[in-house]
């Protein structure tokens, strides 16, 4: 290890971090006394450097460090030593993050960190908040991106218990069998069991399984006095005998009874007028499923391609097309009371293909009273509503989906430009291994010998020539890490072979940190080590600290490690 040629390697480093930036001694012990005041500081690891003609090394204890700038590794001392402490301006970002810092974690009082937590010093107890602080941060990011996956969706769009007459004809066995009547969907699975009809006229369940997944609104008509009865009086139809005519006359060929009123004088229920509403609704409200939706394109070709009278007012679907076709009927042409509804209703909703299928705007803007209004609606929705418009594929209720389809194409496209980047087109061997020197950077702080060693066997056995590489290891302060019976530092130079006793002159440097941290002090070994055939160059760089640290003597992190190396 005494190689002359390392040797002189050993002092060209020491040399240019001495001399880096043009940092005299004196200037760095000037640096190092500004705005500073010396506390006591009683039973901490400290073992000043023999080089500056301080007390001898002494072994690390109980805590873990040893505050060393002359030898490596060293035993507690017994005597009080003294801890410089700098005020340093708070800068105004710092000032920030100790702001967020404190709204994080105000519910962790100080006063249980210090005395349950153990963690007596006001730094100490501040370098723990911000490391919860982060983890509260890195939850709530976590929570924002949930919540965009999941939450968002659900606020845009809530979840709607929904079907089409799609999905209600696929529920046609006697196990699962959907209805749809006035815009809604009823599952009568259970009700098909239950007796139906009277003595003279019996439901049988195979009748009752005629009407499974289909539109039964042709099978229980509505009287027009009935549905709009503040459109039709009792003057224009005293016996509720005004019903409209069937547009789609095949409908009633469909079902083998209409339950009209006054058609089973037996019945008691269907002989009252108020059948539908007392009876009928109550009864299927017990089975319902949820509401009949239309998709919006198949409405406008109904309404463009085929000319019904099929409309949309506030994302509710009507169909009037026996509306229009009660009044074309012969016989009723030249009968006002079937013109029960609104002129300008009639105006809107036969256009002749001129206007949209939704007529939301046009509805909003007939010049009516509130109460005409509120008539107007409630028949239409008594007699012609058929459900609401299907927005389950809007742009609102996918935009999540959508969302989560372009982060994965972006994350796609990284992994396909990186793999593309990786791959080796052509035939041409690979080149041969170039004359540059390579060097190989170790930041150490707390590791165990283990590995430590597996480390730097690694990079002793890589195929580089030999003599063009070099191992630089930084050991980032005299510490004992936790389960070594030795400092980082004391770890690597055993692994490297270096001789305990040698113990070269610490060298000024400038340090990233701030106020009298930037002055550090480290020492530089050099030699080398063979490893399975392999005799490769090592330099380590020990960051000792000055004489007036007492807690994590030289440590200043792995930026400065870097730096220390491309200085």
């Amino acid at each position: 290890m005494g190689d002359p040629e390392w040797t002189g390697s050993r002092s060209y480093a020491g040399d240019i971090m001495a001399s880096s930036r043009n940092i005299s001694s004196n200037n760095m012990a000037a640096a190092a006394a500004a705005s500073t005041r010396t506390l006591p500081q009683y039973g901490m690891d400290t073992a000043v450097g023999s080089e500056r003609g301080d007390e001898s090394p002494h072994k690390a204890g109980s805590e873990n460090t040893a505050c060393n700038t002359g030898a490596i590794g060293g035993e507690k001392s017994q005597h009080p030593v003294h801890e410089t402490v700098e005020d340093l301006e708070t800068t105004k970002s710092r000032r920030c993050w100790t702001h967020v810092t404190w709204a994080l974690t105000w519910w962790l009082p100080s006063p249980f960190l210090k005395w349950c937590g153990g963690m007596r010093r006001p730094d100490v107890r501040m370098a723990w908040r911000e490391k919860v602080a982060i983890c509260v941060i890195i939850f709530l990011i976590w929570c924002v991106l949930l919540f965009v996956i999941i939450g968002l969706g659900l606020i845009l769009c809530p979840k709607e218990y929904v079907w089409t007459m799609d999905d209600v004809a696929s529920h046609n066995s006697p196990d699962d069998a959907y209805i749809a009547m006035r815009g809604r969907v009823y599952d009568i699975s259970e009700y098909l069991n239950q007796k139906h009809g009277t003595s003279s006229y019996v439901a049988s369940k195979d009748l009752m399984l005629m009407y499974i997944g289909q539109d039964v609104n042709a099978s229980f008509p509505l009287s027009v006095r009935t549905a709009c009865p503040a459109l039709v009086t009792q003057k224009t139809d005293p016996k509720y005998s005004m019903y409209l005519t069937p547009a789609d006359v095949t409908a009633l060929q469909t079902f083998p009874f209409t339950h009209k009123v006054g058609t089973l004088p037996s019945s008691k229920e269907m002989s009252s007028q108020s059948f539908y509403a007392k009876y009928v609704l109550p009864t299927l409200n017990h089975f319902k499923k949820g509401d009949l939706v239309w998709d919006y394109d198949w409405v406008n070709s109904m309404h463009r391609e085929q000319g019904k009278y099929w409309r949309v007012i506030n994302k509710e679907v009507f169909n009037l097309e026996d509306y229009f076709a009660t009044i074309d009927y012969p016989g009723n042409t030249d009968d006002s009371k079937w013109r029960f509804l609104n002129s300008h209703i009639e105006n809107i909703f036969d256009d002749k293909g001129a206007d949209g299928t939704d007529i939301t705007d046009k509805w909003a803007q007939i010049p009516w009273s509130a109460i005409e209004r509120m008539a107007n609606y409630n028949c239409m929705k008594n007699l012609f509503y058929v459900g609401k418009v299907d927005d389950r594929h809007s742009v609102r209720c996918l935009f999540t989906n959508y969302m989560l389809l372009a982060f994965a194409c972006v994350l796609m496209a990284i992994v396909l430009v990186k793999f593309l980047a990786a791959l080796q087109f052509g035939t041409k061997n690979r080149p041969t291994p170039s004359n540059k020197f390579v060097i190989c950077q170790v930041p150490c702080y707390t590791e165990d010998e283990a590995s430590l060693l597996k480390t730097i066997d690694s990079l002793a056995g890589l195929s580089y020539d030999d003599k063009h590489k070099l191992i630089f290891i930084v050991c980032d302060g005299n510490i004992v890490g936790s389960g070594n019976d030795r400092s980082t530092p004391r770890i690597v130079l055993d692994i490297l072979g270096v001789d305990p006793e040698y113990d070269p002159p610490g060298r000024d440097y400038l340090a990233i940190a701030e106020g009298s941290r930037r002055h550090n002090i480290a020492k530089v070994y050099s030699g080398l080590y063979e490893y399975e055939g392999h005799v490769v160059p090592f330099m380590v760089a020990v960051k000792v600290g000055t004489p007036d640290e007492a807690n994590r003597s030289g440590n200043r992190g792995k930026r400065d490690s870097q730096i220390l190396l491309m200085s």
